[in-house]
C-alpha cells in the first residue's frame, strides 16, 4: 500500500513539473550541514587500484524517480540516516550543450552515522578545510557555492 502512495506522489509531482524547471534532472546531490555550517563529506574508493576521492552524497535518477526521492534513498543507503530540513539549493547543468541537470539539495541529519561498505570514512569540514581534500570538479563547484567562495 505504501508503494502505491509513493508512485501516486511521484506521478503527481512529475505532472505538475516540480522536478523539471530547466531541463531533465538526471542526478540528485545533497549538501548535509550541521549547526556550525560544516558539511559532511565521504571518502570513496576501496581497493588498491581504485583512487580515493572525497565527495558529497549523490544518486543517479532511475525511471520516474524524483530527485528528492533519489537523494533520500542515497542518504539512507550511504549513511543510514534520515534527512531533516530538506530544501532545494540549486540546479547545475551537466554540460553546456545539454538540457540534463543536477538537482542539489541541502539538509541536516540528527542521528548516529553508520556508513555503507562502499564508503571509507566521513568527515565534517568547514570552509577553511576545502583545499585539503581531493574533490571532483562537480562537487567542488557545489561546495564553493555553498560556502560562497
Amino acid at each position: 500500500m505504501k508503494n502505491i502512495y509513493i508512485k501516486l506522489i511521484d506521478n503527481f509531482l512529475s505532472v505538475i513539473g516540480v522536478e523539471d524547471s530547466m531541463g531533465k534532472v538526471v542526478k540528485s546531490t545533497i549538501v548535509i550541514y550541521d549547526d556550525f555550517k560544516n558539511i559532511l563529506i565521504a571518502e570513496r574508493g576501496k581497493g588498491k587500484n581504485t583512487p580515493k576521492q572525497w565527495g558529497l552524497f549523490s544518486k543517479e535518477l532511475k525511471g520516474k524517480e524524483t530527485a528528492e526521492r533519489a537523494i533520500i534513498k542515497a542518504v539512507d543507503k550511504d549513511i543510514k540516516c534520515t534527512i531533516f530540513d530538506l530544501e532545494t539549493f540549486n540546479e547545475y547543468s551537466v554540460n553546456d550543450n545539454s538540457d540534463e541537470i543536477i538537482q542539489v539539495y541541502t539538509g541536516t541529519v540528527r542521528e548516529y552515522i553508520t556508513t555503507h561498505k562502499s564508503i571509507n570514512t566521513v568527515r565534517w569540514i568547514g570552509k577553511k578545510d576545502i583545499e585539503n581534500y581531493n574533490f571532483s570538479d562537480e562537487d567542488l563547484k557545489i561546495i564553493k557555492e555553498y560556502f560562497s567562495i
